[in-house]
């Protein structure tokens, strides 16, 4: 009994110390965001710290009975690599995410469970068409299950043009965790993926009721009908890594009806509206 007591005494102890922690590194936060807000030019070092200390925030905060504080970060992050980093301009939209966490460590206790969606369905999203009045904006989240690098940020680039809300998982393990957490719309994945490939976590995503109807889409390098794809399930669309890409994606959005009915009085852009008109009147798996 006194080892079960002590056990609970250094998970208080160590729960503490995470909100101490934390609590100095959101502050340290924003008072390198006010040096910005003035015009101050920060550092290469400070600027690294900001994103730094809210993925060590993401990373312990479940650990330590935080789970929300751990979804705010994780946002947070994808907001900042969608925006290309700290800027000045997106000030008033990285404060909400420091506010709503600094809230909840002052609080020492996060809000009740029926509070979680709507907090973090009123949490911003980066969105490339802000301020542009021909770009409707859409309510969908796509997960891109994708280790950093060009290809990811391409792929994100597209999403965001179409006024997607982009969420991010590095590797198939987080990809799942992160979908039952957020329920995204799509998920995008790779077909060379880590721990296992992109068929397989489909395999994974039809095989979990609540993943089931989420749409999928594996990139690979191979043409839709190759051997290599065989094993792919139903409920994966096959997209060719082709420099027309952009085009087979609005396809398949279009046939999922996520731009709305074309022509039907929807503010699409330019770009949609064009490869709207070729759209195929119904989703076909593969697709190249």
């Amino acid at each position: 009994m006194a080892s079960v007591q002590k056990i609970e005494d250094i998970l208080a102890s160590l729960r503490q110390e995470f909100i101490e922690t934390a609590s100095d590194q959101l502050t340290d936060i924003e008072r390198l965001l006010e040096r910005l807000e003035v015009g101050e030019a920060l550092g290469e070092d400070e600027l690294f710290s900001i994103p730094r200390n809210i993925h060590n925030i993401k990373g312990q905060g479940a650990t330590f009975g935080f789970p929300l504080i751990g979804k705010i970060a994780h946002l947070s992050e994808d907001y900042l690599e969608s925006a290309g980093g700290v800027r000045k301009e997106y000030l008033p939209d990285i404060r909400i995410f420091l506010d709503l966490m600094a809230k909840i460590i002052d609080d020492e206790k996060e809000p009740e469970d029926e509070d979680v969606e709507k907090i973090l369905s009123s949490l911003p999203h980066f969105n490339v068409a802000k301020g542009y009045s021909a770009q409707k904006i859409n309510d969908v989240k796509v997960l891109l299950a994708m280790p950093p690098g060009l290809q990811r940020k391409v792929v994100a680039r597209e999403l965001l043009s179409c006024g997607f809300q982009v969420i991010r998982a590095y590797d198939a393990v987080e990809a799942v965790s992160v979908s039952l957490a957020f329920m995204p719309d799509i998920v995008m994945v790779n077909r060379e993926f880590a721990p296992f490939d992109g068929i397989e976590l489909a395999k994974v995503f039809s095989s979990i009721e609540r993943l089931g109807d989420i749409h999928f889409v594996i990139f690979s390098s191979y043409e839709a009908g190759d051997l290599h794809l065989a094993e792919a399930p139903d409920n994966a669309s096959i997209v060719t890594k082709r420099k027309d890409f952009p085009k087979t994606l609005s396809e398949l959005f279009i046939s999922w009806g996520l731009f709305g009915e074309v022509g039907g009085g929807h503010d699409l852009s330019y770009e949609q509206s064009t490869m709207a008109s070729t759209a195929p009147a119904a989703n076909k798996r593969p697709i190249s």
